[in-house]
């Protein structure tokens, strides 16, 4: 069964370097350029692969008799051999993949960052263009549409720093220190209501809540600081 393993991945790789190659050979346009991936990574790929399901399946969907009514020769055989197979060669995949992936030194994925840079950056500059006509459209008292703006346009000048679009430490130094304070506050208020509450000064319903609203401020902080 090693043998048919060791087998089955050389011809996995020979399939997958002479796909690639190929179509290199056919395809010389530059946008399939930029597709092209070391070989390091390719190996990774390669070796991560191996599954077995559609052998497995392939195996089980041989019939138990042939159309004379006699038993298939040798299918318990052929199922034995496949299981085997597929055993020896995912336990060898999981014994030398770490290894590969460390040999390859593959960069670390920050596609999620991006999108999320994305989304945040596209998110504001679009609430920010839009304000004055929903402002307009709600009533909304010039004080308080000023005032949401400048919390937009921190927020942008945070995001872009974070996402190395602008170079300026101390707007990520100042936002830290702002949800550091807040987080602060927060836990000075949730210590007054709670001796509010045994002073007898407020019962246990205004409690509960003042304590909600203050869970609420509290998590929103907390996973800012967390994705920052």
């Amino acid at each position: 069964m090693a043998v048919v393993s060791a087998v089955l991945v050389a011809a996995r790789f020979a399939f997958l370097y002479g796909a690639i190659y190929t179509i290199r050979l056919l395809d010389r346009r530059p946008q399939q350029r930029l597709r092209r991936v070391s070989h390091r990574s390719r190996v990774v790929s390669g070796l991560a692969g191996f599954r077995g399901a559609v052998s497995l399946a392939v195996a089980l969907s041989v019939p138990t008799t042939l159309d004379s009514g006699e038993p298939f020769p040798d299918r318990d055989m052929i199922v034995f051999v496949t299981c085997g197979v597929i055993e020896v060669t995912l336990v060898a995949q999981g014994l030398a993949l770490p290894g590969v992936v460390r040999w390859a030194g593959l960069p670390r994925d920050t596609s999620l960052e991006e999108e999320r840079f994305l989304a945040e950056t596209a998110a504001t500059e679009e609430g920010l263009k839009a304000m004055p006509e929903i402002a307009a459209d709600l009533g909304t008292a010039p004080e308080v549409a000023e005032r949401l703006r400048q919390e937009y346009e921190t927020h942008l000048l945070v995001v872009r720093a974070g996402g190395g679009e602008a170079d300026d430490e101390a707007v990520l130094r100042r936002d830290q220190q702002y949800t550091a304070l807040r987080l602060a506050l927060l836990a000075r208020k949730r210590a007054t209501v709670v001796r509010l509450r045994d002073e007898h000064r407020i019962d246990d319903t205004v409690l509960r809540q003042v304590q909600a609203r203050i869970d609420l401020e509290e998590v929103r902080l907390s996973r800012r600081e967390v994705i920052e």
